[in-house]
């Protein structure tokens, strides 16, 4: 070859990509022991020496061939492999340890650098779970995963570090004010719902920290945004709090939902047909309905009293909300079991409730009867 030999093509094979992983078969009419160790240094397959006998050369052709292919395959295998091993299989996001490990890199890499962590965590997921199976469950989570990974691309961390928890870390920010509006704008999209497949009442509920120069533990940052996330769900849920603030709540009219009940099948149903801006609160004692009515700060929806596993006539629980001084616009809806006529008429004749309804409740027809605010008629 004119300016150059083999070697010369060996040495700068390296260089090109497109070469660099292809097989060579050095041919050559020396067989010297320093030719074939130079060839091998540099990268060559295997070694021919001229003359050729076609059925040799077949045979090692076929011999690199197949040891390439081996190689390849193994060589995809571990990268199959190591991709499995840092991604969460159903949402395709980094799994707990890998995002974990890559905030801790970040964390010390920029310690000068503002960074935000949000934790995320879909609000009434195990109704769904409870009430649709667990395939309408992953199909939700997937779903989030999808949008919070719009929202928060790359060079943005995003991992699900639980069965419906995820935390996003973003870098170097600009400003705080820049992440208010990012972590709003989420919460408006999975509030909308209007391009995606989930139930009404999936939200979320954000709790938010913000790195200090040189704090470079993901485990004391997280702590934070996750004591944070604690007081968006006592705020009500469907909001993100900030460490070290007060909940950022949309300016919305949020009303309570009380319900006494002993069956958390009940519990779940109710949490995925109430509004999403309705905060359930359960109770199973008398004691507990009048600790929840005489409470100063609430603003009630509707009352559910679920009588359906009680053992007695339940009149004790009439008599005590007869004692209360319900406001008439609140609705008192009783949840009897289907054919038990004891139950029905000690509710009917109690004449305390608005609404009745049988269990097993029928969701489709308790969110209807819900917006169409039949719930005020019996």
């Amino acid at each position: 070859m004119p300016g150059m030999d083999g070697f010369d093509v060996l040495s700068h094979r390296p260089l090109i990509p497109e070469f660099s992983k292809i097989p060579v078969i050095v041919l050559t009419t020396s067989d010297t022991t320093e030719i074939q160790t130079k060839a091998f240094e540099l990268g060559a397959s295997d070694f021919i020496s001229k003359p050729i006998i076609p059925s040799v050369a077949r045979l090692r052709i076929n011999n690199v061939l197949q040891a390439n292919r081996r190689l390849q395959a193994i060589l995809k295998r571990q990268e199959v492999l190591r991709v499995r091993a840092e991604l969460d299989e159903m949402t395709h996001l980094l799994n707990k340890t890998t995002a974990e490990h890559t905030i801790s890199h970040l964390l010390m890499a920029k310690p000068t650098e503002p960074h935000a962590m949000l934790v995320i965590d879909v609000d009434n997921f195990k109704a769904i779970n409870d009430l649709f199976g667990h395939k309408m469950g992953d199909h939700t989570i997937a779903v989030i995963a999808g949008i919070l990974a719009s929202h928060f691309p790359s060079p943005d961390i995003l991992g699900r570090i639980g069965g419906d928890e995820f935390v996003a870390f973003l870098r170097n920010i600009s400003s705080k004010e820049e992440v208010y509006q990012k972590t709003q704008e989420l919460l408006d999209a999975v509030t909308d719902k209007s391009a995606f497949s989930i139930p009404q009442s999936i939200t979320l509920s954000i709790g938010l920290a913000f790195s200090e120069p040189y704090e470079t533990s993901y485990h004391t940052l997280f702590e934070k945004a996750d004591a944070a996330l604690t007081e968006s769900k006592n705020a009500g849920k469907q909001c993100f709090t900030e460490y070290g603030g007060s909940a950022h709540i949309p300016d919305r009219k949020t009303k309570n939902v009380f319900l006494y009940t002993h069956s958390r099948n009940v519990a779940s149903t109710l949490e995925f047909v109430s509004a999403p801006f309705d905060k359930l609160e359960l109770f199973s004692t008398l004691s507990g309905l009048r600790d929840k009515l005489s409470a100063p700060d609430h603003e009630l929806a509707a009352i559910f009293l679920d009588v359906y596993n009680s053992d007695d006539d339940v009149s004790a629980l009439w008599q005590e909300l007869r004692t209360q001084p319900l406001n008439s616009s609140i609705p008192v809806i009783a949840i009897c079991k289907e054919g038990n006529l004891t139950q029905v008429r000690n509710a009917i004749l109690s004449d305390q409730i608005d609404d009745l309804i049988f269990e097993p409740i029928d969701v489709e027809s308790l969110k209807r009867r819900i917006k169409s605010g039949a719930a005020r008629h019996i």
